[in-house]
């Protein structure tokens, strides 16, 4: 983590309250984190500092969630922003989408997915990347929050078509084997019958011709 020690971070307090929820923690690992106790006064802050990175901890905010992330972006439409929050509901999905490069955390969590967020900045930043794909016109996917949407609109997903499809993404640029999906999802305890059921919900809920099957091996995405 040398990378996140050179990064600024700016930590939005808004949750009525004192706690600087895992603050003290982060400071283990960066040496340039600037608190701010509300978002309203973190907008100058983050104008005049320019951080890398914002956690935005978010439950009685000063102005509202979506109005805050779109002050952010105006002035830096590649921002990194993580928000923790108390729940994670559909609305805060589709913005994560829809706003491009944001990472949600429920609490309560513990600092090594606060870690794995601030990693995926980092790559973000260094590759100059975002961590939503556009699969197609209709279709997109936010790989850190991992949701996919068509044509606007969240799909609903079960835990192991989740984890299919985001197995997947993370190896695009191949076919993944039959036997790493029995070892990823069904802990070595796969049938055929219940890998062929979860490729053809898939396909039903998005479309045919994102997955492919490759014959003898396994399936790949088709991008």
């Amino acid at each position: 983590m040398n990378a996140l020690k050179h990064m600024k971070i700016l930590y939005v307090n808004d949750r009525n309250s004192d706690e600087e929820y895992g603050v003290s923690e982060l400071q283990d690992y960066c040496n340039n984190i600037i608190v701010s106790n509300n978002s309203i006064n973190a907008i100058e802050i983050y104008k005049q500092e320019k951080p890398e990175i914002v956690i935005y901890s978010v439950s009685f905010p000063k102005i509202k969630e979506e109005e805050f992330i779109q002050k952010i972006k105006s002035i830096n439409e590649k921002a990194q922003v993580i928000i923790t929050t108390e729940n994670i509901d559909k609305q805060k999905l589709y913005n994560a989408i829809n706003f491009h490069l944001i990472k949600y955390l429920a609490y309560p969590f513990n600092m090594n997915s606060m870690l794995d967020s601030l990693k995926d900045c980092i790559k973000s930043i260094d590759s100059n990347t975002s961590n939503i794909i556009e699969l197609s016109d209709s279709l997109t996917y936010d790989r850190f929050n991992r949701t996919l949407l068509k044509n606007g609109e969240l799909v609903s997903l079960s835990a192991k078509e989740t984890n299919f499809f985001d197995t997947l993404i993370k190896n695009k640029d191949r076919a993944v084997s039959y036997e790493e999906f029995n070892q990823i999802i069904w802990q070595g305890e796969m049938t055929k019958d219940a890998l062929r059921s979860i490729v053809k919900d898939l396909r039903r809920k998005i479309d045919k011709s994102i997955i492919k099957n490759v014959s003898g091996i396994g399936y790949r995405v088709d991008l």
